[in-house]
């Protein structure tokens, strides 16, 4: 039944767009999709009005969330009375009763299994597509990591010859796929021919004002302009990633550039569970990741902990939970995980789960000292341990796992104002909370 709702909600949207014409702007990519939609859709509200712009809602990317996004809802879950509301809903906007208002429509959209994109851009075909990164994601269902990758550039090849393709020129697998675009191709990214050039990325920290501690950065456009970032409550260059894509988006689309830098300048934070930074107890700071993972942002996400500006007498901390969906893959990918820890000068590793324990059994084997290396079941338990026997002041934590091992609830035993949890972290919803 829920499929045949899909499938008649996707047509209310194919017909709803073909008749409204918005600028469809697909967001695609194994990582840093939704912080790439966040910070598109904050640089467009620096100069059109919130009728002209709808996003993504939360990261619905799929067949019932493009849908979702696109009629402004939200998810009906198991409720008979939304789904008949929402069923309406799609029909009034395909009928032409409601109007698509939006001149721009930015939608994320994923796949989970082989031919998941060819039906969400037969639904919303795209005139803008961003490409994030190109890797190792839902490999459990794919096969591979080429079946996955190969799976991604269906949304390069699907542009068509008047459209835009926004490219990671620092994605090795992103930029190879370039020549798959028929259509203008804008860079961002370190890469120094990039049109947008992300430069001189610095996280600052100091644990006497922890409510200063973010991400200084540069961006330089076209070779000649230059604008400098300040980006309060994060850390990563994923959000330099994110911006710059917005950026580069903009001057594809021949907007003014300068209004949109502005306004995220003023306006931009981090989103729940998404690299972000937070005062914890005993005056340590937790960078919590604790929304997703997959290998690649696990990687990054250790690098930036094995480069965080460490106060006197502090340590380096990684709480780390399973990656899921990697198939084949999965034994793998997280002993390359653990061997990455035990290279980057990290002084403790909790681990979260069966997968999470590959990760530590790794690690040990390639010289991390066993008992800086403890192992958990579930992630409440690793917090309470943490909170007991690790910390110490001027310490820092990672806090990083996939959404099956709910390492949020480590950030809540950690962060100094437990009361800010509903504000701050991910699954905070009553829902949630219960399971």
């Amino acid at each position: 039944m829920k499929k045949a709702f899909e499938k008649f909600l996707g047509g209310c949207v194919r017909k709803t767009i073909l008749r409204d014409k918005p600028t469809v702007v697909a967001i695609a990519g194994s990582v840093g999709k939704t912080s790439a939609r966040n910070a598109l859709s904050l640089a467009l509200s620096g100069w059109l009005s919130a009728d002209e712009v709808r996003a993504s809602k939360k990261n619905f990317n799929n067949e019932l969330g493009i849908p979702l996004s696109v009629f402004a809802s939200d998810a009906p879950g198991k409720s008979l009375f939304k789904w008949v509301l929402l069923l309406a809903k799609g029909y009034l906007y395909s009928m032409g009763v409601y109007k698509l208002k939006a001149r721009y429509l930015i939608l994320e959209m994923a796949a989970d299994h082989p031919g998941d994109l060819d039906y969400l851009l037969s639904v919303a075909p795209p005139q803008v597509v961003i490409m994030t990164a190109m890797g190792a994601e839902h490999t459990e269902f794919f096969g591979s990591v080429e079946s996955a990758v190969e799976e991604e550039r269906k949304m390069l090849k699907a542009i068509p010859p008047d459209g835009e393709a926004i490219l990671n020129a620092d994605d090795s697998l992103v930029w190879e796929s370039r020549d798959l675009v028929k259509a203008e191709k804008v860079s961002y990214g370190k890469n120094p021919s990039s049109v947008v050039n992300i430069q001189n990325t610095r996280l600052v920290y100091d644990p006497l004002y922890p409510e200063e501690a973010g991400l200084e950065m540069e961006l330089r456009i076209l070779k000649n302009r230059s604008y400098y970032f300040k980006l309060k409550g994060v850390f990563g260059e994923a959000h330099a990633y994110a911006i710059a894509a917005a950026v580069a988006f903009c001057i594809s689309m021949d907007h003014m550039s300068s209004p949109a830098i502005e306004y995220i300048k003023d306006h931009y934070s981090g989103m729940a569970g998404r690299t972000r930074l937070i005062p914890g107890i005993k005056q340590t700071m937790l960078l919590d990741d604790s929304y997703n993972a997959q290998p690649q942002a696990m990687e990054m996400a250790i690098h930036e902990l094995a480069n965080f500006p460490l106060p006197s007498g502090g340590r380096r901390i990684a709480a780390l939970g399973d990656m899921l969906e990697l198939g084949a893959l999965s034994q793998s990918e997280h002993e390359k995980i653990g061997n990455l820890v035990a290279q980057s000068n990290i002084d403790f590793l909790v681990c979260c789960g069966k997968l999470g324990a590959v990760i530590g059994q790794s690690a040990a084997k390639a010289g991390m000292p066993q008992d800086r290396i403890v192992y958990f079941d579930k992630s409440p338990e690793a917090g309470l341990h943490i909170q007991q026997n690790i910390l110490q002041e001027n310490d820092v934590v990672l806090i990083k796992g996939s959404q099956g091992s709910r390492m949020e609830k480590i950030t809540k035993e950690l962060m100094s104002d437990p009361l800010l949890a509903p504000q701050l972290l991910v699954r905070q919803s009553p829902e949630w909370l219960r399971k």
